[in-house]
C-alpha cells in the first residue's frame, strides 16, 4: 500500500533526519535538507584540504614523521600508528556508515518501483543518492585525513570520531526543528499526521464504534420487548379460544 511504501522510505532515509524532508512535497523542506547536506559537505571538505600534501601551505595539517638528526646520516620514522589503530578505525566506519550506505542504495532501488509516481521516484532517487554519497564521502575523507595526519593509534580514533560527528548534523538540525514546531515539520515531510493526532483519531474511531454498538443493543432490546408483547397477545387470543399455554 501507499502508506507502507511511505513508511519504508521514511525508515530507510531516517525519520529523525532532515534528509527525510526530501521525501515530502515542501520546497522549504527540500531547502532545509539541501542546506544541511551542503554544510556537511563543506565541513568535510576542510579535512580534505588539510590533508593535502602541499609543502608550501602552512595551513596543511600534514604530519612529518621522519626525523633526521644533524649528527646522523640515517633518518628515523617516528610513526607509531599500526594495525591496532586502523582496526578500531574500520570498526567505527562500519558501525556508523554502513547503515546509511545500505539504506541509500535501497532507496535508489526502491525509486524504480512502478507503483511510485514520477515525482515520488525523483524524490526517492535524490534522497537515496544524497544519503549514499555523503556516507561514502565521509569514509573517503576519514581515510585520507587519518593517513596524512594520524601518527598514533589514539589520534586515528579521535580524528575519526570528530569527522563522524559531522554526519550527525542532519539529526541534530531535525531535533531543533521538532522542538521549534513539530507540526510544521510533519507537514513538510511525508509524515502528514502528528502522532498525537493519530492517537486522537483512533480514540474518535473507537468512540464511534462504541456508539454504534450501543445503538445496536438498544435496537435489539426494543425488538425483544415488541416480540414479548406480540407473544402475550397471541397467548391471550389462544386462551380466549379455550387453549391454555404456559406463560413465557
Amino acid at each position: 500500500s501507499m502508506d507502507a511504501d511511505r513508511k519504508y522510505a521514511l525508515d530507510s532515509i531516517g525519520d529523525d533526519s532532515t534528509y527525510g524532508l526530501i521525501l515530502g512535497k515542501s520546497w522549504l523542506g527540500w531547502a532545509i535538507a539541501l542546506v544541511t547536506i551542503t554544510a556537511q559537505t563543506w565541513m568535510l571538505f576542510q579535512f580534505v584540504k588539510a590533508a593535502e600534501i602541499n609543502l608550501s601551505d602552512d595551513k596543511s595539517d600534514l604530519r612529518y614523521t621522519w626525523k633526521c638528526a644533524r649528527d646522523q646520516v640515517d633518518c628515523n620514522n617516528k610513526l607509531e600508528l599500526d594495525p591496532q589503530g586502523w582496526v578500531p578505525f574500520g570498526i567505527l566506519m562500519v558501525a556508523h556508515l554502513s547503515k546509511d550506505i545500505i539504506n541509500g542504495l535501497k532507496l535508489i532501488v526502491f525509486s524504480a518501483k512502478e507503483t511510485n509516481s514520477p515525482h515520488d521516484q525523483i524524490r526517492l532517487f535524490v534522497g537515496g543518492t544524497l544519503l549514499w554519497s555523503i556516507s561514502l564521502f565521509t569514509l573517503f575523507v576519514s581515510t585520507i585525513y587519518n593517513h596524512a595526519i594520524a601518527t598514533t593509534n589514539s589520534e586515528i580514533i579521535i580524528n575519526s570520531v570528530v569527522i563522524l560527528f559531522i554526519t550527525d548534523l542532519d539529526e541534530l538540525f531535525f531535533g531543533i526543528l521538532m522542538v521549534v514546531n513539530s507540526r510544521w515539520v510533519r507537514r513538510m515531510s511525508i509524515q502528514t499526521t502528528d502522532p498525537q493526532e493519530e492517537l486522537a483519531n483512533e480514540i474518535s474511531t473507537l468512540k464511534a464504534e462504541l456508539g454504534t454498538s450501543k445503538e445496536a443493543i438498544v435496537r435489539l432490546t426494543n425488538e425483544g420487548v415488541d416480540l414479548r408483547e406480540r407473544l402475550s397477545n397471541i397467548e391471550a387470543i389462544l386462551e380466549n379460544g379455550g387453549i391454555c399455554f404456559a406463560s413465557f
